[in-house]
């Protein structure tokens, strides 16, 4: 198994476990679906994630670039 592999099941295993957290935090006491809210709060920590992640690998593809 690859380095990309292995990286990539983490980071799979890593987004689901903060989706099911913040999607279980979000559902209220004897309700069985969350609210409306949790979705848009995933939404945004996965929007943000991806941001981070792209500006990250931008800065450091260009450095790789310039030597």
């Amino acid at each position: 198994m690859s380095i990309n592999q292995v990286v990539r099941s983490v980071g799979f295993s890593l987004g689901s476990a903060v989706g099911g957290l913040v999607l279980a935090a979000g559902t209220p006491a004897g309700d069985l679906f969350p609210a409306s809210g949790a979705y848009t709060a995933v939404a945004w920590i996965g929007i943000a994630a991806m941001t981070a992640t792209g500006l990250i690998c931008t800065v450091l593809g260009s450095r790789s670039t310039s030597r």
